[in-house]
């Protein structure tokens, strides 16, 4: 039987904060990735959260030029938006027998226990699914600071049964997707980086997510299936989040 070791307080809400500013980063908004404070907190907290890997992922950021904002907003919509690398667990990852239907009522059940649903987007979006991981992880941290052992059992059971089922599926093949397109250079350290940080917390989390279940085919893309989904986002969208 493995006994696993509680991670700290002080690497759960450095890893917390680390993933809320990759989700950030990874959004509509080229605010955060263009502003230079955002990546400069995301480096100090994998630093206090000891993910050197992901840390390294970074180093390359700052050499890249940016171009100006229109400029990365267009880019995000063309091709995480509208174009060919979709940033959805459900478009990088292969459909059981009921299509992707199950996945999607899977990820929002996760959402739901813990009182949060995504707004404009589907649950399966990069971002909705960073920010839950911060939030969980968050939660866990504060519940050990308040010395609550049961409530902090019952959010690292759902931190690893999400890394295992969902984000630990498909955000390296995401990432690599991201690598490959030139026009995307600004956002691959970040993608690599977040596949670094779920890899680490996979593994201190003694988590090996199903990997045969992500693929990547040379059509992969947006979902085009007829499931009741939540609406995609079109040019003025500001990206996935959660409401209250």
């Amino acid at each position: 039987m493995v006994v696993l070791t509680p991670l700290s307080h002080e690497t759960l809400v450095a890893r917390g904060v680390a993933y809320a500013l990759l989700a950030q980063v990874l959004g509509a908004d080229p605010g955060p990735l263009s502003d230079g404070y955002t990546t400069a907190a995301l480096r100090e907290a994998l630093r206090a959260s000891g993910d050197h890997r992901a840390l390294d992922r970074l180093s390359s950021a700052s050499t890249i030029e940016l171009p100006d904002t229109d400029e990365l907003r267009r880019r995000w919509v063309r091709w995480f938006d509208q174009g060919r690398v979709a940033p959805y667990e459900c478009s990088n990852t292969l459909p059981s027998a009921g299509g992707h239907t199950p996945r999607l009522a899977d990820i929002a059940g996760f959402y739901r226990a813990f009182g949060m649903e995504v707004s404009g987007d589907r649950p399966d979006h990069v971002v909705a699914e960073l920010e839950f991981a911060s939030t969980v992880t968050l939660a866990e941290a504060e519940a050990r600071a308040n010395s609550s052992a049961d409530d902090a059992a019952v959010c690292a059971t759902a931190a690893r049964a999400f890394i295992r089922d969902h984000l630990g599926l498909w955000l390296d093949v995401f990432a690599d997707r991201v690598d490959a397109i030139d026009a995307l250079r600004p956002w691959t350290p970040f993608a690599a980086a977040a596949a670094e940080l779920v890899a680490a917390d996979a593994a201190d989390r003694n988590v090996v997510p199903a990997r045969s279940l992500a693929v990547l085919p040379d059509d992969a893309g947006l979902l085009a299936d007829d499931d009741d989904l939540l609406p995609h986002c079109g040019e003025d969208c500001a990206g996935p989040g959660f409401g209250d």
